[in-house]
């Protein structure tokens, strides 16, 4: 079995802030680097086992905790005070500057999940000549009819208790119905995946499931409105290799929304774009009861970017 190291890191910005990420890495030559973004109420090491996977083919992960997410962060379920998801962009690229110093001919897929999936669009919209591929999990086209009268309602809400306050009509409004078509479901939690341990293991995880603030849900909602729009799509490069994946039951994208996504990519012009939707699958496919299958194909996938790899 293959050695795996997990070689904690920390990066300050000139904020004042501190990244505090993970590189996961096998025995033998690098042969390229997936840096991952992790998703909305959960943090970067829950992926170790996808990382344990990538190692044993030579391919390097690197993950770090968002703002407001994590062991170590300042407040949970809060980014910044101004220009939030600027920041957990200009993170991401600190990161990104960091795998360039120590793999410096290896090529970088950027990975992200949900929420991250946003952050990992904006990225490529702004330094998309940095990476060799693009992974979007779980992910789905954003909705301006529904961004648009959210927005005012966490600025109403913001104003109301403050940008710190926790908001139950926020929760609500974010994740919606999410559970409704599991159930009778046996927790709140069972739109993420059909494993159970695998949910409670959530559950029991204090740095998953939030809190969430007032000043993450207008953070958040603004990010969606920077990326949901055709001319948004086309700010990243056209030549660059596209994976939309996911869980066809997943209540957030699934079927329906990854299938818009890929149409909106498709008509901007993205002809290195792949789509790979899972049946039956829920929102955390990297837990999925047929996690190992998807492991498998965003690998293989992955490695398909990197020109120097033997194949044979």
């Amino acid at each position: 079995m293959t050695t795996m190291q997990a070689m904690r890191f920390e990066l300050h910005t000139t904020d004042g802030h501190s990244i505090h990420g993970t590189r996961w890495i096998g025995e033998g030559d690098t042969v390229g680097v997936i840096q991952l973004f992790h998703g909305l109420g959960e943090h970067h090491l829950r992926y170790e086992r996808f990382a344990r996977a990538a190692t044993t083919l030579g391919l390097v992960v690197v993950a770090h905790d968002h703002r407001g997410h994590g062991a170590d962060c300042a407040e949970l379920g809060y980014f910044a005070d101004n220009d939030g998801w600027q920041h957990l962009t200009d993170d991401g690229l600190l990161v990104t500057e960091m795998i360039q110093e120590q793999h410096t001919d290896a090529p970088i897929a950027l990975l992200g999940h949900s929420m991250g999936s946003y952050i990992a669009q904006y990225f490529a919209m702004l330094h998309g000549n940095r990476l060799a591929g693009l992974i979007l999990s779980a992910s789905t086209w954003p909705q301006k009819t529904l961004l648009i009268p959210g927005r005012v309602i966490a600025q109403l809400e913001a104003w109301r208790i403050g940008v710190r306050g926790k908001s139950k009509l926020l929760d609500k409004l974010g994740f919606g119905d999410f559970n409704k078509p599991f159930e009778p479901a046996r927790t709140e939690f069972d739109w993420l995946t059909r494993d159970e341990t695998e949910v409670d293991a959530y559950i029991a995880d204090p740095l998953c499931g939030g809190p969430y603030t007032c000043g993450l849900w207008l953070d958040l909602m603004g990010g969606l409105m920077k990326i949901g729009s055709d001319k948004a799509l086309l700010r990243i490069r056209s030549d660059l290799p596209v994976l939309l994946t996911g869980g066809a039951n997943d209540p957030v994208g699934g079927d329906r929304g990854i299938t818009k996504l890929a149409m909106h990519y498709a008509q901007t012009g993205h002809g290195r774009l792949a789509v790979k939707i899972f049946g039956d699958g829920r929102h955390e496919m990297f837990n999925e009861t047929n996690r190992d299958e998807f492991t498998e194909y965003v690998l293989n996938w992955t490695r398909q970017l990197l020109p120097f790899v033997n194949r044979a």
